[in-house]
């Protein structure tokens, strides 16, 4: 139990109560047709803010800061005005309603030739440390496979899905950068590099030695070759098939994939 003032102080000085500050919820909910005893958020600023809320029966209910002219018509509702309501609701939520497991390995994930960090979650189904795909043939046309030596390096506060597969690196290692998010069926070839709080959407496949940049985005079944080079913050498009090197802060996207104007 948590009311709007104690909600309010923990999300930072920029917020505002309006309302009642000593409302207190217990869970949270959807806006519509939300609950008594919920906290909600609104994530419009315009007139579709007003509808959400007039319907909704959340006893708090966090909206943008744009809509202070209009919250104050509804009698009985309490709000509290963020710069930002999907993030602040979702750190509330975390902080008072926390609603997962412990970090941790899944007991299905197989893992070798990996070193953890901290406050890692690995999730079922998942793969990491096998072997890489790396062939070449011989003088008869028989194929031969490059040695895999190298590990798995996965940092802190990384999380990845379900059925995912991560090879260790050939002579090197294979590294997922601290606070980077690995969403279900993706695939990290050997010798990858990814950076920092990097999101890694479902489907992805990564080829081998692919440099990722901090902060990047990669959409949905993106492909990408291997041996490019992702600059940081930069946005990679669904379905994209990247065949050159992304520059940083670059947004690309298609088949093959080329930037896309701001």
């Amino acid at each position: 139990m948590v009311n709007a003032k104690e909600i309010s102080n923990f999300l930072g000085t920029t917020t505002i109560v309006v309302g009642d500050s000593k409302k207190v919820v217990y869970k949270i909910s959807k806006i519509i047709p939300g609950k008594v005893g919920t906290l909600s958020f609104c994530k419009y600023e315009d007139g579709r803010a007003k509808g959400l809320i007039s319907r909704s029966r959340s006893s708090i209910i966090i909206c943008s800061s744009q809509i202070s002219l209009f919250v104050s018509d509804f009698i009985g509702k309490t709000f509290i005005l963020v710069p930002q309501p999907r993030l602040a609701f979702m750190k509330a939520a975390n902080e008072f309603f926390p609603w997962r497991d412990t970090p941790g390995i899944h007991p299905t994930a197989v893992i070798s030739n990996a070193e953890i960090g901290k406050n890692v979650r690995i999730g079922a189904g998942t793969v990491i440390g096998g072997e890489g795909f790396g062939y070449m043939p011989d003088e008869n046309g028989e194929l031969i496979q490059f040695p895999h030596i190298g590990g798995v390096i996965i940092e802190d506060n990384v999380e990845i899905g379900v059925n995912v597969c991560i090879d260790r690196g050939a002579l090197g290692d294979t590294i997922i950068g601290r606070g980077t998010k690995i969403d279900n069926l993706v695939h990290v070839a050997h010798n990858v590099k990814i950076g920092k709080n990097c999101q890694i959407i479902c489907l992805v496949g990564i080829g081998g030695s692919v440099e990722i940049g901090d902060n990047s985005f990669v959409g949905i079944s993106a492909c990408i070759r291997n041996q490019i080079k992702i600059g940081k913050n930069a946005v990679i498009g669904m379905g994209a098939v990247v065949v050159k090197n992304v520059p940083d802060n670059m947004t690309v996207a298609g088949n093959p994939a080329n930037p896309i104007p701001k």
